[in-house]
């Protein structure tokens, strides 16, 4: 055993190229609609009145567009070697393969098929390299990664926020968040959801020598201290959130079955105690956290998209092809709250159900409630730190989308993440299932080498991860 240990704490992400394409890859799909030095003519005043957080100049759009390109080739040659185990992971999850069909058969009756079927690919390419990642990397090293990618990108933001103000900090409007952090993201809410998912793994990931623990220190206080700068309020809620749940959750796990059922249920009925509460007085909650009734707007634009919902209700106007501006459905909600640049309904689901409908909305939702039944009983019977990091994953979707997100984005960490751990979860749940009949209960360092174990259901080695 401790030789196995010896030879994980040398093994060096560091030193492997695909370690650092890899972080250039994540990095990107991180920015979603590119880096703020990209979107110049985004971050001003005139260009905020005119465009949407999506939008940019031909020239800016030149150049995305070629990152975009370079970023799924990169990907691609990657994947190659792994195609098969890839296409196996696919047909073994069945619902999330029928999600992603389900936005690509979309075209057919899309306000813009060409759109939906180009996004539609690009979602699956994004799924791809996220199954690629849980099928080529332990866990661990996959939390390593992520913490790479969330230092470079700290590193870059405030570098970015010293030397070039322009593009750092957050220039739209002179009332609202003027001066706040963005850093190399398009956007200080981006920012702050960003750095919240890349902090996550740093509570769960191993590591095995002081220096790199000392690191991880830094690494959290930097990342918490960009997130508290963004001046984001629904960045630092879903922070917030998430550290209440971590902190939770690692408490429950150490408590015998019994006492963690009792303990659960309490914190539970304070957590809908505590909702209940704030639904009833949300008019003296909003003004307390700095937002107004409508909170900024959003309740607004939400009425008036469920007009357009209520129009397509099961089919939805077509994947990533309701919002055309002027033009088709979104023309109706655009005049209504005269916002040209609109291009977001501001809620994870409403955008989902707007583009694929009640049936999208339902097999989503179908994925993620297997992913918490999956995840709740890999944490009651091995709560491993990989199954404690998916786990947090869920919380944080289930956070971000009330008022944000954007379940199914392409070419977005944030929407690609949580497929890692839907199916990262099932091969857990798998195995421990595989494991329980032989009467198997080993803890996670007396597993030792997981290509040792043999599932005993089918006579083949089990992987831990």
């Amino acid at each position: 055993m401790k030789r196995q240990e010896t030879l994980l704490a040398r093994s060096n992400l560091l030193s492997r190229v695909n370690t650092w394409v890899l972080c250039a890859i994540l990095l990107v799909l991180a920015s979603m609609y590119g880096f703020s030095f990209e979107y110049g003519t985004r971050n001003t005043l005139i260009g905020s009145a005119e465009q949407g957080i999506a939008t940019a100049d031909s020239h800016e759009s030149a150049v995305i567009r070629l990152q975009n390109a370079a970023m799924y080739l990169l990907s691609s040659l990657l994947m190659l070697p792994l195609i098969r185990s890839i296409g196996a992971e696919l047909r073994r999850n069945v619902l999330l393969t029928a999600l992603l069909l389900w936005a690509i058969a979309s075209c057919v009756w899309s306000n813009d098929p060409s759109a939906s079927l180009t996004n539609g690919v690009r979602m699956i390419l994004d799924v791809a390299l996220g199954l690629y990642l849980v099928t080529r990397y332990a866990v661990n090293d996959l939390m390593k990664l992520l913490v790479l990618v969330g230092a470079v990108a700290a590193a870059s933001s405030l570098g970015l926020i010293c030397a070039f103000p322009q593009y750092g900090l957050q220039s739209r409007e002179l009332l609202y968040a003027f001066g706040a952090w963005q850093g190399i993201f398009g956007q200080k809410n981006i920012c702050g959801e960003v750095m919240t998912l890349l902090l996550l793994p740093a509570f769960f990931v191993t590591l095995y020598s002081h220096w790199a623990r000392a690191v991880r220190g830094c690494y959290v206080i930097v990342l918490l201290v960009i997130i508290g700068m963004t001046g984001s309020t629904g960045s630092w809620l879903l922070c917030g959130s998430c550290l209440a749940f971590i902190g939770a959750l690692s408490f429950l796990v150490k408590l015998r079955r019994t006492d963690a059922w009792t303990v659960g249920t309490v914190l539970l009925g304070i957590a809908v105690a505590t909702i209940v509460g704030i639904l009833s007085n949300a008019d003296s909650f909003l003004r307390l956290i700095g937002k107004d009734p409508t909170m900024t707007g959003r309740t607004v634009i939400w009425s008036a998209l469920m007009v357009s919902i209520v129009k397509h209700p099961f089919l939805g106007c077509g994947y990533m092809a309701f919002w055309r501006g002027l033009s088709g459905e979104s023309a109706n909600a655009i005049l209504q709250l005269r916002w040209p640049g609109m291009t977001y309904a501001e809620n994870g689901i409403l955008e989902l159900w707007l583009e694929l409908g009640a049936v999208g909305v339902f097999l989503y939702a179908l994925l993620f409630a297997r992913a918490v039944k999956d995840a709740v009983y890999c944490c009651r019977r091995h709560p491993s730190p990989a199954n404690l990091w998916f786990a947090s994953v869920l919380f944080l979707v289930g956070v971000e989308n009330i008022a944000g997100g954007k379940l199914l984005g392409p070419s977005s960490l944030a929407s690609m993440l949580p497929f890692v751990a839907y199916v990262g979860l099932r091969k857990e749940a798998e195995r421990l299932r595989c494991l329980r009949p032989s009467g198997v209960t080993l803890t996670y360092r007396e597993m030792g080498d997981p290509s040792s174990l043999l599932c005993p259901a089918e006579n083949r080695p089990v992987s831990l991860h």
